[in-house]
């Protein structure tokens, strides 16, 4: 054990010097420590040389850099960083576009024909079937298409290839509760009251948005001039008609065309082929949540619509 320890410390010290007549100095004993006792235990003795351990010494130890070789090499690496972060940057900017085409394709129902079910937590869910943004309420059921059937015709064009409403098909206009972005406003109220609280209004938009914007303290002229493209409603006419919580569920059938080549139809995993597409809304007082789910999501629903009423129709 002895040895070993002597060893051990011999290597440590010597890594760490750099100047040949000092390991001499303070080797040369401790080397002959070592012969001595190897020579007892009848060891084969091995000479160290200082000037060769301190060379191998010298050549692990890296070579130190100036300061000026790691500023370059630091700005070398901060552009390789920029460049890297634009390209991914860039490279997500396009899958968002990519992403958004099919929504909104989903949500028109073009090139192709959608099917919605929309939920609340105090309402019974409505169906509705969109044909190239045209609107259209299922007053029963919808039959969706049967993959075997539907496999034996020409996929997308056969009987069994787009869904049906078994009942009766009104049309109508687009569900007030749907939409797909939405600006929150605080407006000044145009009259005075003994007690000051501005009212709240909602900007309800069927273009995709990733941000959730909100005003505060605005005016009603300032409100008219962002919501030009959207649906004006107040927060509590919003609430009683829709609830807090709404739960969109679509499921898109393209048509085979070169219009429908152009989407991302990659998302299309169902075994019917068709797209899923969840939005779900949160909107209070308090908060305005957005949640989308290009896929079926049993778990996400079950939760998002748990506390309602007509949740056996929803899951």
């Amino acid at each position: 054990m002895e040895i070993i320890f002597v060893q051990l410390f011999m290597f440590l010290l010597s890594s760490h010097l750099s100047s040949c007549d000092w390991v001499s100095e303070w080797m040369g004993p401790i080397q002959d420590q070592i012969d001595v006792q190897r020579r007892s235990n009848g060891e084969k003795v091995i000479q160290i040389v200082p000037e060769q351990f301190d060379k191998k010494s010298e050549d692990k130890v890296p070579t130190q850099l100036s300061p000026m070789t790691l500023k370059i090499k630091l700005e070398e690496t901060l552009r390789s960083a920029k460049v890297l972060a634009e390209t991914l940057k860039t490279q997500i900017g396009d899958l968002m576009k990519r992403e958004n085409l099919l929504k909104n394709a989903i949500t028109n129902g073009r090139p192709g024909v959608s099917t919605l079910t929309v939920s609340t937590m105090s309402h019974v869910p409505r169906s509705y079937i969109i044909r190239n943004g045209r609107w259209t309420l299922c007053n029963g059921m919808i039959q969706f298409p049967i993959p075997s059937q539907a496999s034996s015709t020409n996929l997308f064009n056969g009987l069994f290839s787009e869904p049906r409403c078994i009942g009766r098909e009104v049309p109508t206009v687009q569900d007030p509760c749907v939409f797909n972005s939405v600006i929150k406003y605080e407006v000044v109220p145009a009259v005075r009251a003994p007690e000051y609280t501005e009212d709240e209004y909602l900007c309800l938009k069927s273009t995709f948005n990733v941000t959730l914007e909100r005003y505060m303290s605005v005016t009603r002229q300032v409100m008219n001039d962002t919501c030009k493209n959207g649906i004006i409603r107040s927060l509590g006419d919003n609430s009683l008609e829709c609830g807090v919580r709404i739960l969109s569920e679509y499921s898109f059938y393209p048509h085979k065309s070169s219009a429908s080549s152009s989407l991302p139809l990659e998302y299309c995993v169902e075994k019917d082929g068709s797209c899923k597409l969840i939005m779900a809304w949160h909107v209070s007082n308090a908060t305005i949540e957005n949640f989308e789910f290009l896929k079926n999501e049993h778990n996400f629903k079950k939760y998002f619509i748990k506390s309602g009423p007509y949740i056996e129709h929803v899951i």
